[in-house]
């Protein structure tokens, strides 16, 4: 067990990482480090969005926690505060389920099992809800407006844009429950963007056959 000193060091360290960490694959693209997204600043428009989307499916009369779906969508990358920020790249090499058992390990070693972070952690590694479908929707939608925003300034960061767009897609297609409601709730508040975002990456694809 770990002592309560401990833990809130834990949490201050996670915190302070989070903050001033840049997402890696942005800089990958040439976005300068000093306007980089943020991992800390990631996990908070995806909380934003969840919550959102969330309350859209609540009113459509799906059984689900607004509140919930954004607390998961808020912690989904804190163990990124010890383990740093993972590309894509990596997470194809060693493969997903080992960078979750890691996340999964970190939280647990340094925030313990009992704590709200490891579990709601553990329910967005595990997808074993709708606020933890909500909550990685979020994410991966947040990842596509950063790319929007990068692209309009001129970064060529167009594979992650046409990448997160295919993930969003099968993400959405998961729960055949939640499927239609979802997408009309995706289509009324983020319409524009998904549009944009098919267009680029259309015009992308073509562009390198």
């Amino acid at each position: 067990m770990l002592e309560v000193g401990s833990r809130g060091d834990a949490l201050l360290a996670a915190l302070l990482a989070v903050k001033n960490t840049p997402r890696t694959g942005w800089m990958l693209r040439g976005v300068p480090a000093a306007i980089a997204e943020t991992i800390a600043a990631h996990m908070a428009e995806s909380a934003i969005l969840a919550l959102v989307i969330a309350d859209g499916l609540r009113m459509r009369g799906i059984d689900i926690s607004p509140e919930e779906s954004a607390a998961i969508a808020l912690v989904h990358d804190v163990s990124e505060g010890f383990l740093g920020d993972i590309v894509k790249r990596a997470v194809d090499e060693i493969g997903r389920e080992a960078k979750e058992r890691a996340e999964l390990r970190v939280a647990s070693q340094e925030f313990g099992e009992d704590s709200i972070l490891y579990n709601l952690l553990k329910h967005y590694v595990e997808q074993d809800s709708a606020e933890a479908l909500v909550a990685k929707v979020a994410e991966q939608l947040s990842t596509m407006l950063q790319a929007l925003r990068y692209r309009q300034d001129g970064y060529p960061v167009e594979e992650i844009l046409c990448n997160i767009y295919g993930a969003v897609k099968r993400t959405v297609q998961a729960d055949e429950a939640l499927r239609v409601a979802l997408e009309n709730v995706l289509e009324d508040l983020f319409g524009k963007a998904f549009r944009e975002t098919d267009k680029a990456c259309k015009t992308y694809k073509k562009d390198r056959e």
